[in-house]
């Protein structure tokens, strides 16, 4: 979302992958052009990274009126198919903030030496020092920023920038073997939509993922081990939760699990020094 105008080349016109399009599509120049035009600057005011979300390629050939215009754009390789729509290629290089501050630095640099070139080698000849150093810093400025944007460029397009959890996404059947596996203590269902409230609710780049199977893998190995994992704590009374941090205490202190009815033998836990007690005079407590 950069602004009121957009770049396009003088020569668009002549292009070959124009023609192209116009053979595909069986439209002159002027339709083909006209609905790039509306692609591109559409883009420009919707779009941060060239991603259309809710764009479909038949949406762009009705607003166009040009029939089959979407999919000639991407047998062309200047659309791209996207999980959340469609995706402009190369989107950065020639739309955005970026793009057109490059575009803006190259012309009024051109319009600097064309306007100062005569000036400098005759009516100023002692200040020509001065002038001819500030080209060179107005050029490396610019390639200063050529290489920030291509780095940039280069983030996007890697596989590890990762993505974000699909809104419909639900537990696949491997997945939930896996965790029953490795923890059968837990209740999967409450399990993955804990994962999923968790994860739809992080924006920005902590929300992407470069493998959402892995980061499945650790939430559940990361789960608090508890005896039962229904009821949670959340849903537990405050004599209940004092009851479960003593069994934890006990666990810790002892090395030994909790006694539940089935293994439980009529041993008398003392609460006062959290041993067990096998003397009479324990069962009165």
């Amino acid at each position: 979302m950069a602004g009121d105008w957009i770049k396009m080349r003088g020569n668009l016109w002549d292009d070959p992958r124009v023609a192209k399009l116009c053979d595909l599509t069986d439209q002159g120049e002027a339709a083909v052009i006209g609905g790039l035009y509306w692609l591109w600057s559409t883009a420009d005011q919707h779009s941060e990274d060239g991603v259309m979300p809710g764009l479909a390629l038949r949406q762009i050939d009705r607003k166009t009126g040009v029939q089959g215009f979407g999919e000639a754009l991407v047998s062309i390789g200047w659309l791209a198919d996207h999980p959340e729509g469609v995706r402009i290629v190369r989107f950065e290089e020639h739309n955005g903030a970026s793009a057109k501050k490059r575009c803006q630095t190259a012309k009024r640099v051109s319009n600097f030496k064309a306007a100062n070139a005569e000036v400098t080698h005759t009516a100023l000849p002692d200040e020509q020092h001065s002038v001819s150093t500030a080209l060179p810093r107005e050029e490396k400025r610019k390639r200063r920023e050529d290489t920030s944007s291509l780095r940039s460029e280069v983030d996007t397009a890697s596989p590890q920038r990762g993505s974000r959890l699909p809104k419909d996404w639900s537990l696949p059947d491997d997945w939930a073997a896996w965790a029953k596996q490795t923890r059968p203590d837990l209740n999967q269902n409450e399990t993955a939509n804990r994962f999923a409230d968790y994860w739809h609710g992080i924006a920005g780049a902590k929300g992407r993922k470069a493998d959402w199977l892995a980061t499945w893998r650790n939430w559940v190995r990361n789960q608090n081990h508890t005896k039962e994992s229904v009821p949670h704590s959340q849903s537990m009374s405050f004599s209940e939760r004092d009851d479960l941090k003593r069994r934890r205490r006990w666990e810790e202190m002892t090395g030994r699990k909790w006694p539940n009815e089935e293994t439980f033998s009529g041993e008398t836990i003392d609460t006062t020094t959290m041993e067990i007690c096998h003397e009479p005079s324990c069962q009165s407590h």
